[in-house]
Parts: C-alpha cells; sequence; structure tokens
C-alpha cells in the first residue's frame, strides 16, 4: 500500500510503499478514502516526536480518518465488512498505526463508527480528533443562555466546531478572528462578536466587552502564561477549558475557576453522534481544502500557515 510514514529516525515522514497490514483476530481492516490534518500530524511527521514518545519504524502519519471496512477479525464485532466508517487511530505507544495510507487496521486502537450515507467522505474524516477535543472542551466549560465566552483560536478545526457547540448553547461567543473572511468565517458558525488577536491589548478589548468578567474561556492555541493571562479575564466561579494542557489547576481553583487540560478522546458513541449532526446538516464542517495524499506535504504547510477550518488529504 502508498503510506506517508517515517521510516528512519533522522528523516521526516515521505510516501512510501509499504506492505498491507493483517488483520489480527480482534481487529478490523479498512480502506481509506479520506483522513484530515491535525496538529500532532504535523509535529508528528516532521520528527519531532521521536524524542518524546517510542516509535516503532514504519510509524504512518495521521490519526483521523473516514472509509470502507474491507475485513474483520473473528473478534470484533461492532463492524463488518462493507462498512462506511469514520475513525480515529489512538497515539498509544509505541506509535506505529496511522491513517495517511490506503490502507488502516487495528483493534483495540481504532475508534470506530459507522458513518451516515448522507455525510461526505471529507466531511467525516474531519470530525473525529477536532469535533471530539471542542465538543470535551465546551461541555467542561458548560456554558448556558446568555453566558459569554471567548473562543482562542477560532478559526482552527477544534475552535470552528467549538464556536457552534457553545452557541448552539445559547452562549455570547466572542472569537478571535482577523478581520475579513476569517471575520465572517466564524461569524457564519455562530460568533457574536470577534476580536482582533494580533494587536497588543487583546485583554483590554475583553474587559470592555465583558465588564463582569468571562463566563467562560475556550483555548486551542495558547500555552504556559499566555493561557494562565487570559483565564484572568474568567470571573470568579467561572471555567476555562484549554487544549494544550496550558491550566493551572489549583491556582486557578483557587478563587473558584474550574479549569480543565482537555486531551482529545473519540469514542464511538461520540464520533457517530458528531456524524449524525453532520449528516442531519445541525453541525458544519468547514473545510478549507483537500489535498491528495501525493501532496501530504503541501498539506503540512498549509496547516502550519494556519488554517480556516479543516484541511483533508483524498485516498481512495
Amino acid at each position: 500500500m502508498k503510506a506517508f510514514a517515517l521510516t528512519a529516525a533522522d528523516e521526516p515522514a515521505a510516501l512510501t510503499e509499504l506492505p498491507d497490514p493483517e488483520v489480527a483476530a480482534d481487529a478490523a481492516l479498512v480502506r481509506v478514502h479520506a483522513a484530515s490534518v491535525n496538529g500532532f500530524d504535523v509535529y508528528e511527521a516532521s520528527g519531532g516526536l521521536m524524542a518524546m514518545m517510542p516509535h516503532e519504524l514504519p510509524t504512518v502519519i495521521g490519526r483521523d480518518f473516514a472509509g470502507v471496512v474491507v475485513a474483520v477479525g473473528t473478534e470484533r464485532t461492532d463492524v463488518k465488512a462493507g462498512d462506511e466508517v469514520l475513525g480515529f487511530v489512538t497515539s498509544t505507544p509505541p506509535l506505529h498505526t496511522g491513517t495517511w495510507a490506503e490502507l488502516v487496521a487495528g483493534g483495540s486502537n481504532l475508534i470506530l463508527a459507522r458513518k451516515p450515507a448522507g455525510l461526505a467522505w471529507d466531511a467525516a474524516a474531519a470530525i473525529p480528533l477536532a469535533a471530539s477535543t471542542a465538543l470535551d472542551a465546551v461541555d467542561a466549560v458548560d456554558p448556558g443562555p446568555g453566558d459569554t465566552v471567548l473562543i482562542m483560536g477560532a478559526t482552527g478545526g477544534v475552535g470552528a466546531f467549538a464556536v457552534q457547540f457553545a452557541a448552539q448553547r445559547g452562549a455570547r461567543v466572542i472569537a478571535t478572528a482577523i478581520p475579513g473572511e476569517d471575520d465572517a468565517f466564524v461569524r457564519s458558525l455562530g460568533a457574536t462578536e470577534t476580536i482582533d488577536y494580533r494587536p497588543s491589548g487583546l485583554g483590554d478589548t475583553v474587559r470592555r466587552l465583558t465588564p463582569d468578567g468571562l463566563a467562560g474561556l475556550i483555548d486551542a492555541v495558547s500555552r504556559g502564561e499566555a493561557f494562565m493571562a487570559l483565564a484572568a479575564l474568567v470571573r470568579d466561579g467561572g471555567r476555562a477549558s484549554t487544549t494544550l494542557g496550558a491550566a493551572d489547576v489549583e491556582a486557578l481553583a483557587a478563587r473558584g475557576v474550574r479549569a480543565t487540560n482537555i486531551m482529545g478522546a473519540p469514542t464511538p458513541a461520540k464520533l457517530a453522534t458528531l456524524a449524525g449532526q453532520a449528516a442531519a446538516g445541525t453541525l458544519q464542517v468547514p473545510i478549507q481544502r483537500t489535498f491528495p495524499l501525493v501532496d501530504a506535504p503541501a498539506a503540512l504547510e498549509a496547516f502550519a500557515a494556519g488554517t480556516r477550518g479543516k484541511l483533508v488529504l483524498t485516498v481512495a
């Protein structure tokens, strides 16, 4: 099979030919139609994760995918051959299995849900990690009608889903966006107001818009002290979540702010629910651009340059 993979410790990932995966008794084998690009993939493809997590080479890049089940081991009962599915490969070390390939196989590390018939392959592949992470981040903040929530990184994959989930709960969503197309994009997803994050003084702008403080903060881009500075804008008793492990939970709890470090955790139930919403049209799956698998390096460059929604690789 063709796959975009790491094959040596001192080289970035590249398109290569690998043996087709074998199907263990507890596994499913899926022919991939589309796979999406996430920040984890960009870092992994550079080889930067090798010093942090064990790898079993060759290591195929990619976590998200959508495709058709080709074969199922005797002990796997959740899917059958011929099922159209969307799914996620967990990043349990050693990293080896990935989705930027013509085929992907796995057992408990391969999270699957059936794809609704009306949902396009690229949309299905864009859902698993970003939408699940956004859902968990919004659940942690739990905004209600009238609550004001600031979403940092609103134009990215996680942020674009988070804007929708928060707006659907009736929250007043303030989203970071550059004036122009980015601004129009997040407003189309449900943002009430936008803030240009590039100039200094973002905190002053938030204070002007929310004199009583934010009810919640959902942050997909800030690290360390930058996140904690934004969390200071949350009123006592409010809530904050971060997808980058940036929250000092104890320090924020001292003034009654409940903070949560979110780790993306797709499950079959979440994927089924999210895919159903997308198929029904109640959840937008914004895709900025698609690339064929052979152009995976260009997709990595495009992600690093910043996205408006998701980037997707088409495989078959």
